[in-house]
Order: C-alpha cells, then sequence, then structure tokens
C-alpha cells in the first residue's frame, strides 16, 4: 500500500492497522501523522474552544500523532509519485520504471 504525508484520518488508522496486523507492506514516506480527534465548543462570549477528546492509536497502541505511520520500505526514486505511474511501474517486468519489485514487496 502506497502512503505519503497526504495520508491522514482514516486513510492513516486504515494504513496503520493493515501494517500492524501484517496484511499488507506500506511503501512511500511517513504519514499525516493526524493523531488527535477535536471537539470545538462555542462559548458564552461568542468564542470558541478546541478540546482534544480523543486519540488515534494503532492496533499495536503505537501513537501516531505528529510522527504518522513509517512504511515498511520507502519507494525508489524510480517510481512516479503518482497513482496512474506508481500503478504502471508495478504492473510487470517490463515495466518503463524498471524496478525489481522481489526487492521490496514479500512473497
Amino acid at each position: 500500500m502506497k502512503v505519503n504525508k497526504g495520508t491522514a484520518s482514516a486513510s492513516e488508522i486504515l494504513a496503520a492497522a493493515l501494517k500492524d496486523n501484517k496484511r499488507a507492506v506500506l511503501l512511500g514516506e511517513p504519514t499525516f501523522g493526524k493523531g488527535k480527534i477535536q471537539s470545538v465548543f462555542e462559548l458564552s462570549d461568542g468564542s470558541a474552544m478546541a478540546v482534544t477528546v480523543a486519540r488515534y492509536e494503532t492496533p499495536a497502541h503505537t501513537d501516531i500523532n505528529k510522527v504518522g505511520v513509517i512504511p515498511d520500505q520507502p519507494l525508489p526514486p524510480t517510481i512516479p509519485v503518482d497513482g496512474d505511474g506508481f500503478c504502471k511501474c508495478l504492473e510487470g517486468r517490463n515495466s518503463a520504471c524498471n524496478i525489481n519489485t522481489t526487492a521490496f514487496l514479500p512473497k
């Protein structure tokens, strides 16, 4: 599963759960690190206050706040960062990226 700094909230928690339960290999860069849930409460003078009401943690009880989920492997520099280009690189041995997927993907 490809992750990067744009992977946040639900997608970040899903990535962490898949990694912790050994259901996916994460490739890319650390995720956003959104580890807290806040609620905004309006005060009587019209101002507001944000209060942290919960925090995200992975199934392995890792706090991801401001750190993110660390991928299992960084992506080689030859792999494009856009979704379509990334998928085409993994299509086979003759892909335009000329990468060996067995070098970083488990069997």
